[in-house]
């Protein structure tokens, strides 16, 4: 639970450092990852947004939240690169596999 101001410094770094590492692991190709460091910053954000943070931390706390916005359309940009080379994967091994079958059928 975060209660003093310590408290709350020390969660809005945390959720800048997770969402840092989450496009790390991204551009590394570690997306089993990705997704469970999104679930520990989906409960940080939740926890974070539960209760009115002190006025000396709104601006702080805001300028993490553009931060993780923009590592968000970082990440959506890699995902989506990610799904397209795994569609060419899938689009090509349909291909093998509909030659294969034309081979084998009389």
């Amino acid at each position: 639970m975060i209660e003093t101001s310590a408290d709350w410094q020390q969660a809005i770094t945390l959720l800048r450092l997770l969402s840092i590492e989450m496009v790390e692991l991204a551009e590394a190709g570690g997306w089993d990852e990705v997704a469970t460091w999104e679930g520990k910053r989906q409960d940080l954000l939740n926890e974070l947004f539960k209760e009115t943070p002190p006025a000396a931390l709104v601006p702080v706390l805001a300028e993490a939240v553009r931060t993780v916005l923009a590592h968000d359309a970082r990440l959506k940009a890699l995902a989506g690169t990610e799904m397209s080379k795994l569609a060419g994967y899938l689009k090509s091994f349909d291909q093998g596999r509909r030659a294969r079958h034309a081979y084998q059928t009389p």
